[in-house]
């Protein structure tokens, strides 16, 4: 097996959350700067944690009061937008853990919504170790995110935890990054980790990433072609 600890992004990767981020960004930008921006502006922003995005689409705004209300806006419209798991992922998962692999989840979701989620999806038992924007103080594209929870990983994998916070490179090189974004695929090439761009979730700019700098080892369009990569 080349690659065993295999790492998802979780929105727009494992789940389909778009229609309620993008709403609730449409309402975010109506109440805080009095018209909308389009899809593909706020497609642009996936993976960027809130108060980045509010500093550079919203300068003007109380950051942290942007934030309540965006997450106020999410928390209280849920019934209204589909979320759902994509499909193929469930068995995507399962079969990862018959061949072994050690399942983790890197995000920049906070840790209550993530597991709000998995727990309301029931896949909260297809992961081993997760990783949220609570755990990190540096955020996508920095490869804290990753490192950290390849450490997680191998703690899991050996049965007790370390105090070690070294990833040795024989683990980087047993790892590969999944996800939709800009920044999963940035965090994957700082951190060394080879990486995977989907294709089923949303637009992306895949010219605009490379000019950035960032460059997905491989693109897969289905859920079933990770297993032929590792």
């Amino acid at each position: 097996m080349n690659k065993k600890y295999i790492i998802f992004d979780f929105d727009g990767t494992l789940v389909n959350t778009n229609n309620i981020i993008i709403a609730s960004w449409q309402a975010t930008f109506e109440h805080y700067l009095g018209y909308p921006l389009t899809v593909r502006e706020i497609e642009a922003t996936f993976g960027e944690i809130l108060v980045n995005t509010i500093g550079r689409l919203i300068p003007d705004a109380p950051v942290n009061e942007v934030v309540d209300f965006y997450r106020a806006y999410q928390d209280s419209h849920q019934q209204d937008y589909e979320v759902y798991v994509f499909d193929g992922v469930r068995e995507l998962l399962e079969q990862l853990r018959e061949r072994g692999c050690i399942i983790g989840v890197g995000t920049s979701r906070t840790a209550y919504s993530f597991w709000n989620y998995m727990k309301k999806l029931g896949i909260d038992g297809c992961v081993d170790e997760v990783v949220t924007m609570n755990d990190v103080t540096s955020h996508k594209p920095d490869p804290e995110t990753i490192e950290a929870v390849l450490i997680k990983m191998m703690a899991h994998e050996n049965g007790q935890h370390t105090t070690d916070n070294a990833v040795p490179d024989s683990v980087r090189e047993a790892a590969l990054m999944i996800g939709d974004t800009k920044y999963d695929i940035g965090c994957a090439n700082n951190a060394g980790v080879d990486s995977v761009m989907v294709g089923w979730s949303h637009y992306v700019d895949e010219e605009a990433m490379l000019a950035e700098g960032y460059k997905p080892t491989y693109n897969i369009e289905k859920p079933g072609q990770l297993l032929e990569i590792i």
